[in-house]
């Protein structure tokens, strides 16, 4: 609650200053650790874009029978 008090008295400006703060620190943090483990580079995007085509590909489909679990 107090960050939330803090934050709602910042003006536009500040705020927005914040929040690019914030993901410019995301930003090299994960380069960061990217530098000491150059996977990671590229297995944060893979992982997520192959989460998006494997929803994509199964939005629309029904489940069988043998699929519900039956107690």
């Amino acid at each position: 609650m107090m960050l939330r008090d803090l934050y709602s008295q910042l003006n536009a400006r500040e705020q927005r200053a914040l929040r690019w703060s914030a993901a410019a620190t995301a930003a090299a943090l994960w380069l960061s650790t990217a530098w000491a483990d150059p996977w990671l580079l590229l297995a944060v995007p893979l992982s997520a874009a192959g989460f998006f085509v494997y929803r994509a590909r199964y939005r629309n489909v029904e489940p069988d029978d043998d699929d519900l679990d039956l107690l």
